[in-house]
């Protein structure tokens, strides 16, 4: 059995895959143990990345969620947009950084696998993500229990996913024909993060071919955002009618009528999305309309909301309005952020015509929203397909990997009393997988590397297929008899402004060398995009080669997280 784990930017899902007696792949989303509104503890099928601080413990998912507008101050949200950063948050004088939330959020998920066997997990990371962001996750897996991890892209996961659903089905019922090369642009749009890639795919005997064409950068794009336009633009509008001036409130009465209204604005955005699902072909889907009333808004006074579909996506209309801008820096990106600048930016980057896109392929909660699918239809004029269930397919892919990696295989029953009647009942029943997953990552970014505090070189160019390897003999001269000091950067090239400090490491030798002694550098790059580095150097009289251990700044903490849990999870 295996495990597909999405680690989400605000909501996460773990997934399991095993085979069943007549031989087939069975996927399995696992219900995760958390507080409800009612203080009662209920399974769900996903868990909000998020984690309340209180006087208990740390208490992880749906309860988080309902406290982080009434006690902002002890609840971490959208930790995932800070991993490889050195961003921290400081709860009653103990700091956190991104990793260490992510972990206290996946040791909640392993608190949930206790009577689970597997084998291996699968933890899902954005295509983009750069080496530092990666080995944070890594990181943060290891201390909340997991072993044996391995790290795959979420678009491609999720691909995976639908071209699983597509097996299923008869050949004529089939939405896409794998079997020639087809060019899909993904495009997942969660609650906290937009991630695109262009990978071309080809099904056949053998098995599945994944290759990544392109990457498109981090985004920090998603359901927030669209809450935070909604909540912004319904604030200002309350000021006008009310003739409120900017001094008349404090800025806690500010903060906490703009929490109730980003609240509230998550709420509406899923009862329009939830009308205009299940709308009925004669029905003005434009009008749809959402009611929501915020108790104790202003004055001891509620505020009433009502709002349709045209009018949330006028407010909204910034996310969707791309204009043309040349971005000459990431930041700049940042600054405009809109979901057709995020695709338009990806093809321009990896010079990728849109005439060559066969399907775009959505996923993520934010796709289901009918204005992001008819926005992306404008701009691409290509049919889009999306998975049964936008919001698992990246866990659910996740957990069929392993599976083509394995040619032979024992069929598994599930330890915990799951779909007894479709488990194999023996295990000396075997089966035998043909079909292999061939998946060709690429690196979003370029690697560089700098000793003597210059102009940083680039190692491992954007655009690089991992695994890697490379040296680099004689480039480099030692500044000091005693040792080197290395900085690893990651940006689009030597020249790129947005060029941001992963690592800084000091490597100690084991004798005494001229200042100015040439050494080499050997790199490897791995599938889950680690870096490791050997130094090697020789003066004329000593020669050594030194591994150089690239993630050998980071602490892991053997202790237990202290995650609020429960038995019955």
């Amino acid at each position: 059995m295996y495990l597909g784990i999405d680690l989400g930017t605000t909501n996460s899902v773990i997934s399991r895959s095993f085979v069943d007696r007549n031989n087939n792949l069975v996927t399995e989303v696992i219900n995760i143990g958390q507080l409800n509104d009612e203080n009662n503890w209920e399974p769900y099928p996903s868990l909000p990345s998020m984690v309340y601080f209180s006087e208990e413990g740390r208490i992880v998912g749906r309860e988080a969620k309902r406290l982080r507008f009434q006690d902002s101050e002890h609840v971490v949200t959208n930790a995932k947009r800070f991993m490889g950063t050195s961003h921290t948050w400081t709860i009653d004088d103990e700091t956190f950084d991104a990793k260490k939330i992510a972990a206290i959020v996946l040791q909640h998920c392993k608190k949930v696998l206790k009577n689970i066997k597997y084998d291996s997990v699968v933890i899902t990371v954005p295509a983009s993500f750069n080496p530092d962001q990666i080995s944070d996750t890594i990181q943060a897996a290891k201390m909340a229990g997991f072993d044996n991890v391995t790290i795959k892209h979420e678009p491609t996961a999720a691909l995976l996913s639908f071209i699983d659903e597509e097996a299923l089905k008869q050949e004529k019922d089939r939405l896409v024909d794998f079997s020639e090369v087809k060019r899909i642009l993904v495009f997942d749009l969660g609650g906290g993060t937009c991630d695109t890639s262009v990978i071309d795919v080809k099904v056949d005997k053998d098995g599945i071919i994944f290759t990544e064409r392109g990457v498109g950068r981090y985004q920090e794009l998603g359901g927030i955002d669209f809450d935070a336009k909604l909540a912004t633009g319904l604030m200002n509008i309350f000021f006008q009618q009310e003739g409120i001036m900017a001094g008349d409130l404090t800025d806690q009465q500010k903060d906490e009528m703009y929490r109730n209204l980003l609240d509230a604005a998550e709420k509406i955005k899923e009862k329009l999305s939830s009308r205009i699902f299940n709308a009925t072909p004669d029905e003005d889907v434009e009008n749809l309309s959402a009611k929501l009333n915020i108790l104790n808004f202003y004055n001891n006074r509620p505020l009433k909301l009502v709002l349709t579909k045209k009018d949330y996506d006028e407010y909204t209309k910034d996310l969707y309005t791309d204009k043309n801008i040349r971005f000459r820096r990431f930041e700049d990106l940042e600054k405009n952020k809109n979901i057709i600048a995020v695709i338009r930016k990806t093809l321009e980057d990896y010079n990728i015509p849109k005439n060559s896109i066969d399907y775009v392929f959505m996923t993520g909660g934010m796709s289901k929203f009918l204005t992001v699918r008819q926005k992306v239809t404008e701009y691409l004029n290509k049919p889009i397909i999306m998975p049964q269930n936008p919001m698992d397919a990246v866990a659910r892919g996740a957990s069929i990997y392993q599976h083509y990696k394995v040619t032979d295989t024992k069929a598994e029953k599930p330890t915990d009393g799951y779909r007894d009647n479709e488990a194999v009942e023996s295990a000396d029943n075997k089966v035998v997988h043909k079909e292999s997953i061939t998946d060709h990552m690429m690196l979003a970014e370029a690697i560089l590397l700098d000793v003597n505090e210059g102009l940083p070189k680039v190692i491992i160019p954007r655009k690089t297929f991992v695994p890697y390897e490379g040296e680099l003999i004689g480039e480099f001269r030692t500044s000091s008899p005693s040792g080197i000091k290395l900085n690893i950067y990651a940006a689009e090239d030597e020249f790129d402004s947005s060029m941001r400090l992963q690592k800084s490491l000091e490597k100690v030798f084991r004798f005494t060398v001229k200042s100015g002694t040439p050494f080499d550098i050997k790199y490897k790059i791995n599938e889950n995009k680690e870096i490791s580095m050997k130094i090697v150097i020789d003066d004329g009289y000593h020669s050594d080669e030194m591994d150089l251990s690239v993630y050998s700044d980071l602490h892991i903490e053997e202790q237990e997280l202290g995650v609020f849990t429960e038995d019955n999870i």
